[in-house]
């Protein structure tokens, strides 16, 4: 005779739990938390991404491609926008309607530079200048300032910005590109 463990009528896998945990055994409260925390969740997810966010992404898209194109075509007058490059040689007259604009925003001009820099390339019709401005005023005065520079023809390309917080003002710093149709000089 077999032994008692080993017998055939005893099934081989005991399907009854000796203990442990089991989903039942989770009051509905947490349920109820659980399920809670899920929707609100989701709200939240559903409110932090904008109603048109598609249509803003397709924009941001066809900018890029445009800004590339710009890059490739070094110098190419068509691969900047109407009103972005001027039509003659920078002056002193563009230089005090900038300055005079920038102070009616509230800023404080320090150091207003035009500079030329040179052709962008053998054969291309753009000259490049730089532009240097410091300034101090409020933060709003400064923004507004950022403003003025942002609608002024030709368009100013910056190569770098600094807004440094000082306890009452702060100290604004713009460096910058400007370009020109190149004219042989007489």
């Amino acid at each position: 005779m077999m032994p008692e463990e080993f017998s055939i009528a005893r099934p081989v896998f005991d399907r009854k739990r000796r203990g442990g945990f089991t989903l039942s055994d989770i009051p509905k409260a947490a349920w109820i938390a659980t399920a809670l925390v899920v929707v609100v969740m989701s709200g939240l997810y559903s409110l932090s991404r904008p109603f048109d966010a598609k249509s803003r992404l397709d924009t941001l898209e066809q900018q890029a491609k445009i800004i590339k194109s710009a890059v490739r075509s070094d110098g190419d007058l068509m691969a900047f926008g109407v009103g972005s490059v001027c039509t003659g040689a920078l002056d002193d007259a563009f230089k005090s309607r900038v300055s005079s604009a920038l102070m009616n925003a509230g800023l404080k001009v320090d150091v207003l530079d035009v500079t030329p820099r040179g052709r962008t390339g053998e054969g291309h019709p753009l000259m490049a200048y730089g532009v240097s401005l410091k300034g101090t005023g409020s933060y709003e005065q400064a923004v507004g300032a950022l403003e003025v520079l942002a609608h002024e023809k030709p368009k100013l390309f910056l190569d770098s910005l600094i807004m440094r917080n000082q306890t009452a003002s702060v100290d604004l710093s713009v460096e910058g590109r400007l370009y020109c149709r190149w004219t042989k000089p007489d």
